[in-house]
């Protein structure tokens, strides 16, 4: 297997164009502006989101909170119908 001879690397140019300066600096800024702008469209709309999945979480606990209590009142029924016990 042959290696591939060792090159250093160039230093980097000096004299990089005004136009490709100007037009780098351009990008990253406005990549940091939609950044920003994105971010907080999205936190907003997670917000959003957020309330709509409590909502729905608290209305299924509380539809599983009647259903166990009316399981355990059935089962308290035939325990005491099993056991003699009058119901009320």
């Amino acid at each position: 297997m042959k290696m591939w001879p060792a090159t250093p690397l160039n230093p980097p140019k000096q004299n990089i164009s005004p136009l490709i300066r100007f037009s780098r600096w351009t990008a990253l800024t406005a990549g940091v502006i939609y950044g920003i702008y994105r971010y907080n469209y999205l936190s907003t709309r997670e917000v959003e989101i957020q309330k709509h999945e409590n909502e729905i979480k608290e209305r299924y606990r509380q539809k599983m909170e009647k259903i166990k209590q009316q399981r355990t009142e059935e089962e308290m029924a035939l325990l005491g119908k099993e056991a003699g016990v009058a119901s009320k």
